[in-house]
């Protein structure tokens, strides 16, 4: 295997590691953790709490970007994603031991925020890098596919997840609230050591080596990126609008809403989510191949598009209350968001000098998250009680992200053709 594809693999693997730690604490925020951090407040307030500290570690990944953007900009991108895989699996895991409410009072609710908080800033520094390792060991024109193949990462999480929730959340309420929930949570621990064998055997990035042997390492990279590439790092959290909002949606408030409001069993709704994400799992690299020939450009626009259809469709899906619709909706709307999000990381990385690339796509992602991906469920669930039930309020809303994410990726895509066309004729 080619050291390229090896690094998409590590990249893969990892990335898979990272994610499924977020993932089993977003499906645990919709189906157990109200009541067992926050039983003392009705059915909604609980929800509203429970999603609060889910975006609890999305404020933890900015953090993150800056803190292992800094070291991979400066040491190497390796030695940071091995220190952010062993920090996510060790929060994982005390997420699986914390005692209950209870139990222990509020500080179970208090234990729970600050180890969400760590989980947020090892993925903080987790996405970058792995995007980079993979990305900068891409032959000419490979780019798209290898960033891709780590992205494949996000849906194979979800799928584990899924696959891990379902067998426990067909015990009976008890045992899945004293012990049944905890289980996903400590399969951390030999996911992580299976992630660190993988990611030890894989070269440190050639870009990054040649930086280091010319001297060219930036100093104080998070100033630099700041300082010089702000504007451009507002337009990719923009661009990641949709790709980031429309996981979030799709996974954790539809989740709540499906087992809270309509009553179907966990086991019903935890299989409709394992199937979206195999949807988005056999879209992704359709997506990043189509980009490679047809352009980066037309398949984003391409994914938009759908998912400015699949939006209203899965509002109409929940309302008639068919598990068949649900499944259906759910499905559009992760395919249609996995669309941009398979092509999005190579376009990141190729806005950015290698010198601050990792801090400067870390951060563009991670505030992206901030903004939209933490925020998914507590503000649909606000605008749901704000619209005194209606899904329409956040129809509208992801449509807004919808019209953000185009015109951010114009500009992106835009200037990558202008960069290219630069690099042909400094060529001739």
């Amino acid at each position: 295997m080619s050291p390229a594809y090896k690094a998409g693999l590590a990249g893969l693997m990892g990335t898979t590691v990272e994610w499924y730690d977020f993932f089993v604490f977003s499906t645990a925020s919709s189906l157990v953790f109200p009541e067992l951090f926050f039983p003392d407040v009705q059915q909604s307030t609980g929800l509203l709490a429970s999603f609060a500290t889910f975006w609890v570690g999305f404020l933890g990944r900015p953090i993150g970007a800056v803190l292992f953007g800094h070291f991979g900009d400066r040491l190497g991108r390796k030695r940071s994603l091995l220190t952010t895989l062993g920090l996510m699996g060790a929060a994982t895991a005390g997420i699986g031991l914390l005692p209950r409410y209870e139990e222990a009072g509020v500080i179970a609710p208090v234990l729970l925020c600050v180890l969400r908080l760590i989980q947020g800033v090892a993925v903080g520094g987790e996405w970058g890098g792995a995007v980079l390792l993979a990305g900068e060991h891409a032959p000419q024109g490979r780019r798209v596919i290898l960033t891709a193949m780590v992205q494949q990462g996000t849906p194979l999480a979800s799928i584990l997840t899924s696959a891990v929730f379902l067998p426990f959340s067909r015990l009976g309420d008890g045992e899945f609230l004293t012990w049944g929930w905890r289980v996903p949570f400590l399969l951390s621990l030999p996911l992580m050591a299976v992630g660190l064998a993988i990611r030890l055997a894989v070269p440190e990035s050639p870009e990054f080596e040649r930086l280091s042997a010319q001297g060219q390492v930036a100093s104080a990279p998070v100033r630099e990126t700041v300082q010089r590439h702000f504007p451009r790092i507002a337009v990719c959290v923009g661009a990641c609008a949709v790709p980031v909002a429309g996981t979030y949606l799709a996974g954790t408030f539809v989740l709540s809403w499906a087992t809270a409001h309509i009553g179907f069993p966990r086991e019903k709704v935890l299989s409709v989510v394992l199937l979206a994400a195999v949807a988005r799992f056999l879209v992704q690299p359709l997506a990043a191949i189509a980009a490679q020939r047809l352009g980066a450009a037309r398949i984003c626009a391409l994914g938009l598009a759908l998912y400015l259809l699949a939006v209203p469709l899965t509002v109409l899906a929940l309302g008639s209350g068919s598990l068949v619709q649900i499944t259906l909706g759910v499905c559009a709307l992760e395919s249609a968001s996995a669309i941009v999000y398979a092509v999005v990381a190579a376009l990141l990385t190729d806005a950015f000098p290698v010198r601050v690339r990792y801090t400067a796509i870390s951060l563009a992602q991670q505030l992206a998250g901030v903004v939209f991906g933490g925020t998914a469920p507590v503000l649909a669930q606000s605008l749901v009680t704000a619209g005194h039930g209606s899904l329409w309020p956040v129809a509208a809303y992801q449509a807004l992200l919808a019209v953000l994410s185009a015109c951010c990726l114009l500009a992106l895509t835009s200037a990558r053709r202008n960069a290219t066309a630069s690099a042909h004729t400094v060529g001739k």
